[in-house]
Protein backbone atom coordinates (compact mmCIF):
# COMPACT_ATOMS: atom_id res chain seq x y z
CA UNK A 1 0.00 0.00 0.00
CA UNK A 2 1.19 3.46 -0.95
CA UNK A 3 0.98 5.98 1.54
CA UNK A 4 0.90 10.05 1.28
CA UNK A 5 2.67 11.88 3.05
CA UNK A 6 2.53 15.92 3.24
CA UNK A 7 5.42 15.51 0.32
CA UNK A 8 3.65 13.78 -2.65
CA UNK A 9 0.19 15.72 -1.94
CA UNK A 10 2.54 19.10 -2.94
CA UNK A 11 4.29 16.92 -5.38
CA UNK A 12 0.71 16.03 -7.20
CA UNK A 13 -1.04 19.44 -6.07
CA UNK A 14 1.75 20.69 -8.59
CA UNK A 15 1.40 18.76 -11.25
CA UNK A 16 -2.62 18.64 -10.73
CA UNK A 17 -2.24 22.26 -11.50
CA UNK A 18 -0.34 22.39 -14.34
CA UNK A 19 -1.36 24.89 -17.42
CA UNK A 20 -3.80 26.47 -14.58
CA UNK A 21 -1.31 28.87 -12.56
CA UNK A 22 1.17 31.65 -14.08
CA UNK A 23 3.65 32.62 -11.56
CA UNK A 24 5.56 31.64 -8.23
CA UNK A 25 2.64 32.76 -6.07
CA UNK A 26 -0.05 30.76 -7.82
CA UNK A 27 1.62 27.44 -7.03
CA UNK A 28 2.63 28.56 -3.75
CA UNK A 29 -1.10 29.15 -2.68
CA UNK A 30 -2.18 25.08 -4.46
CA UNK A 31 0.59 23.81 -2.38
CA UNK A 32 -1.02 25.33 0.70
CA UNK A 33 -4.26 24.59 -0.75
CA UNK A 34 -2.77 20.48 -1.46
CA UNK A 35 -2.09 20.55 2.27
CA UNK A 36 -5.27 22.11 4.03
CA UNK A 37 -7.64 19.24 3.94
CA UNK A 38 -5.14 17.43 5.82
CA UNK A 39 -5.49 19.72 8.76
CA UNK A 40 -7.96 17.05 10.64
CA UNK A 41 -5.16 15.10 11.34
CA UNK A 42 -3.37 15.17 14.34
CA UNK A 43 -0.24 14.08 12.78
CA UNK A 44 -0.19 15.96 10.00
CA UNK A 45 1.84 19.02 8.75
CA UNK A 46 -0.57 21.24 9.70
CA UNK A 47 -2.49 19.31 12.10
CA UNK A 48 0.23 19.83 14.16
CA UNK A 49 -0.56 23.23 14.91
CA UNK A 50 -4.47 22.33 14.76
CA UNK A 51 -5.67 22.63 18.36
CA UNK A 52 -9.29 20.79 17.43
CA UNK A 53 -7.47 18.22 15.42
CA UNK A 54 -7.55 15.26 18.13
CA UNK A 55 -11.09 16.03 18.19
CA UNK A 56 -12.20 15.95 14.53
CA UNK A 57 -12.58 12.92 12.12
CA UNK A 58 -9.75 12.61 9.36
CA UNK A 59 -11.14 12.31 5.76
CA UNK A 60 -14.47 14.03 7.34
CA UNK A 61 -15.76 17.09 6.53
CA UNK A 62 -12.25 18.77 5.13
CA UNK A 63 -12.42 16.18 2.37
CA UNK A 64 -15.12 16.56 0.49
CA UNK A 65 -15.88 19.11 -1.94
CA UNK A 66 -17.88 21.37 0.66
CA UNK A 67 -15.17 21.65 2.54
CA UNK A 68 -12.63 22.17 -0.16
CA UNK A 69 -14.90 25.61 -1.03
CA UNK A 70 -14.68 26.25 3.10
CA UNK A 71 -10.95 25.57 3.34
CA UNK A 72 -10.93 28.50 0.42
CA UNK A 73 -12.86 30.96 1.76
CA UNK A 74 -10.56 32.59 4.21
CA UNK A 75 -7.80 33.31 1.01
CA UNK A 76 -10.48 35.60 -0.68
CA UNK A 77 -9.23 38.58 0.94
CA UNK A 78 -6.13 37.40 -0.59
CA UNK A 79 -6.07 38.80 -4.38
CA UNK A 80 -6.44 35.87 -6.94
CA UNK A 81 -4.94 33.12 -4.26
CA UNK A 82 -8.70 31.37 -3.42
CA UNK A 83 -8.83 29.49 -6.71
CA UNK A 84 -5.47 27.87 -6.36
CA UNK A 85 -5.74 27.03 -2.75
CA UNK A 86 -9.30 25.43 -4.04
CA UNK A 87 -7.09 23.56 -6.96
CA UNK A 88 -4.92 22.63 -4.58
CA UNK A 89 -7.40 21.00 -1.90
CA UNK A 90 -9.23 19.41 -4.85
CA UNK A 91 -6.07 17.77 -5.80
CA UNK A 92 -6.00 16.43 -2.06
CA UNK A 93 -8.83 14.42 -2.73
CA UNK A 94 -7.38 12.91 -6.09
CA UNK A 95 -4.45 11.91 -4.35
CA UNK A 96 -6.75 10.24 -1.40
CA UNK A 97 -8.77 8.91 -3.95
CA UNK A 98 -5.80 7.35 -5.69
CA UNK A 99 -4.21 5.89 -2.24
CA UNK A 100 -7.19 4.34 -1.49
CA UNK A 101 -7.74 3.13 -4.88
CA UNK A 102 -4.28 1.10 -4.69
CA UNK A 103 -5.19 -0.03 -0.83
CA UNK A 104 -7.19 -1.80 1.22
CA UNK A 105 -9.80 0.86 1.80
CA UNK A 106 -12.24 2.96 -0.64
CA UNK A 107 -12.52 6.29 -0.47
CA UNK A 108 -15.25 8.18 -2.23
CA UNK A 109 -15.12 12.08 -2.82
CA UNK A 110 -18.17 13.61 -1.28
CA UNK A 111 -20.22 16.49 -1.55
CA UNK A 112 -20.52 17.48 1.91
Amino acid sequence: MIIFNWAIHVIIGILFSMGFTTGQMDIFFVVIGSLLPDIDHHRSLLGRFNLLSPFMTHRGFSHTLLGCICLSLPFLYIKGAAPYVFLGAISHLFADRLQSATGNRMFKIKIW
